[in-house]
């Protein structure tokens, strides 16, 4: 039996020489290093493709990889479940932002959204708007006006807190939220807290009451209501009070009574624009000014005594001003004539500026800033074709412009703004014969008839009738048209229309029964009625205000200038004058 033989060992184990040990381990070295040249190469050649690969990703020549964002999208969209989560969550977003109100007026008022509040205020007590009411708003402020409106601007969105007070009234803060827009907050009334003080508002010629007077003492003011009464509230009155009331067009009264008054406070409130007349009581023709009610009379233009007493005096319809013509700067032209001068008259600060001088000088009217006059050249022969000069000045610019010429006119007229005139024949090219019809400045010139024109009769506000030698015209001032008459008016007369200041009424002159009679238009209605019959009453008429006029009266033995009101009462004598020319018939 083999004695190397051990029977617990594998059979198949079997034991090779040293030789082949050695073989065996070469072989295994060299396989591994097969394998690591391949694992390396492959690795190498890995990272190769990957670099290619997003080369190739990444370069403009091989892809865009905006396009793929811009697929990706697209494709997004494109799936139906995908698209009703985006719109679903888009809609979420839009009702956490702009639902819910704190992160809706945060996000606009981050971009830059601002909104604006109106609102007004009124007395409580009175139901009159209150003026000077400060209000406060998201750090702006502002104050009421006399309707007792107010406007806040450019205001931040949001919840906030509006702060309304005025001295005597109790302070109002209401919690309010702006929105997008305007955000009117209505009507605000204020209640009274102070000492209140009553006064009772009427017209000097009138008595009837005036709505919209405005009482003022320091900070406090308040406005009168459709019955003329006023309700002023004072937070502490003095032992005197003292108050101011004044409208547009009125002249502000000034009144002063004591803190511990319960009496109503009656106020007749006076046309603000002065009147102005010629007076000779100092044996020189002197222009003053004076209110209505005889108050405040003043020289205005002292007389130099070489005045003729063919003076003419014609106010503005509007403004308080006047235009006087006179000798009274006592210059002679190289033949001795007394030369005339044109002046103009601020009767607010008694200036005067002279605008003209000559031979004769005629008023024509006034046209808004314009006053339309006629002078003759100084030192020109009767045989000059322009011995005549139609002229426009403006008073505010102190400007001057001719209109027209001639060897002299036959008529002139002003209606409606627009300047009417007819040349006489004498020297006159046949081509320039006409009735023309221009603007106050001398443009938009327009040719009515093609003929010499003896006279212009203004017969009715909206018609004139025009004599053309043996032929007689009518002529639609609205709309221009000329119509041929069969023959001369039964009656042909001249109007002097004066119309008031806001073009609603207009006063004219007649004769019925042998007295004055003061016709008023009411030119919309096309209404005519009386305000005033009694012998002696003439031009010149004029307005003061849109309801007061004043005309002269003259009955031989007194003459003096009136007040009058078309809304009713009697009219009252405001001073004795020397009778002077005005608007009228032109002299020729």
């Amino acid at each position: 039996m083999n004695e190397d033989y051990n029977p617990k060992e594998s059979p198949t184990k079997i034991q090779k020489p040293s030789s082949y040990l050695d073989e065996d381990k070469d072989i295994d070295l060299k396989t591994d290093q097969m394998v690591d040249d391949i694992v390396a190469k492959e690795g190498d050649d890995l990272l190769v493709a990957e670099d290619e690969r997003v080369t190739k990703a990444f370069s403009p020549e091989k892809a865009d990889w905006k396009q793929k964002i811009k697929d990706f999208f697209r494709r997004w969209w494109q799936n139906p479940v995908a698209k009703k989560f985006t719109i679903a969550g888009a809609a979420l977003v839009f009702v956490l932002l702009f639902v819910i109100p704190f992160t809706r007026y945060f996000i606009l008022n981050t971009i830059g959204i601002r909104s604006s509040s109106t609102l007004r205020i009124l007395d409580d007590s009175t139901q009159q708007p209150l003026n000077n009411v400060s209000v406060n708003l998201r750090g702006k402020s502002a104050q009421t006006d006399k309707e007792g409106k107010v406007t806040l601007k450019n205001l931040k969105l949001g919840s906030t807190t509006m702060v309304v007070e005025k001295r005597g009234f109790a302070k109002i803060s209401k919690k309010i939220v702006l929105g997008w827009g305007s955000n009117p907050q209505g009507i605000i009334k204020l209640s009274p807290q102070g000492t209140q003080f009553s006064f009772s508002i009427t017209d000097y010629l009138s008595s009837k009451p005036i709505p919209k007077i405005e009482a003022t003492s320091g900070e406090a003011s308040a406005l009168s209501d459709e019955k003329g009464i006023i309700k002023l509230t004072l937070e502490k009155p003095e032992d005197t009070v003292q108050v101011s009331i004044k409208a547009e067009g009125y002249r502000e009264e000034k009144i002063t009574f004591s803190g511990q008054t319960k009496d109503v406070q009656n106020v007749k409130m006076v046309p603000g624009r002065s009147h102005a007349f010629i007076s000779k009581r100092s044996g020189k023709y002197d222009l003053y000014k004076i209110d209505i009610d005889g108050k405040n009379e003043q020289i205005v233009m002292a007389g130099t005594g070489s005045e003729r007493s063919d003076i003419d005096l014609v106010m503005h319809p509007s403004d308080n001003l006047t235009a006087v013509v006179s000798t009274r700067d006592k210059v002679y032209n190289n033949d001795g004539y007394l030369m005339s001068t044109l002046t103009i008259i601020d009767l607010t600060n008694s200036t005067t500026t002279k605008v003209d001088a000559s031979e004769r000088i005629q008023i024509v009217n006034w046209t808004g800033n314009r006053l339309i006059y006629v002078k003759v050249v100084a030192g020109a022969s009767a045989a000059n074709a322009a011995r005549n000069r139609l002229i426009s000045y403006d008073y505010k610019t102190k400007a001057s412009i001719d209109i027209a010429s001639a060897n002299y006119f036959n008529d002139i007229q002003v209606i409606g703004g627009k300047v009417y005139y007819a040349a006489a024949a004498s020297y006159l090219p046949g081509s320039s014969l006409g009735l023309y019809r221009v603007d106050g400045d001398g443009s938009n010139k327009k040719t009515i008839l093609q003929q010499e024109v003896n006279n212009l009769f203004r017969s009715e506000y909206k018609k004139l009738d025009i004599a053309e030698g043996a032929q007689w015209f009518s002529y639609n001032i609205p709309n221009s048209s000329v119509t041929k008459l069969a023959g001369a008016p039964s009656n042909p007369e001249n109007r002097v229309y004066m119309d008031s200041p806001d073009q609603k009424h207009s006063i004219w002159v007649d004769k019925r029964d042998g007295k004055g009679v003061l016709i008023n238009l009411d030119i919309d209605a096309a209404k005519e009625s009386v305000l005033k019959n009694q012998n002696g009453i003439k031009n010149p008429v004029y307005w003061l205000n849109n309801n007061t006029l004043v005309y002269r009266y003259n009955n031989g033995q007194e003459t003096a200038d009136y007040a009058i009101s078309i809304d009713g009462g009697e009219s009252k004598k405001i001073k004795d004058s020397t009778d002077t020319g005005g608007i009228d018939k032109w002299y020729y």
